[in-house]
């Protein structure tokens, strides 16, 4: 028995279809895993520090980028 299928791009298939919604929600499911994760971490005593640390150098990389470019964005208008 031969089985032909329409090979069509994702962004073309219907919204509601079963295997993007199960995707959607497989996606939501890790991001809440990870999230109780990192909710957990705190009270282990390697974990913990680990996790602040990278918090702080986050928000340390966010607030450089923004500074380079709004410097970056700055000299290409003045010019």
């Amino acid at each position: 028995m031969s089985v032909c299928v329409a090979r069509v791009a994702r962004f073309e298939w219907q919204p509601n279809d079963p295997e993007i919604v199960s995707d959607v929600l497989f996606a939501i499911a890790n991001v809440l895993s990870i999230a109780r994760t990192t909710y957990l971490m705190p009270a282990f005593e390697v974990l913990g520090p680990l996790q602040i640390s990278l918090g702080r150098m986050i928000g340390d990389i966010t607030r450089f980028l923004v500074l380079f470019t709004l410097v970056r964005f700055h000299s290409f208008v003045s010019v």
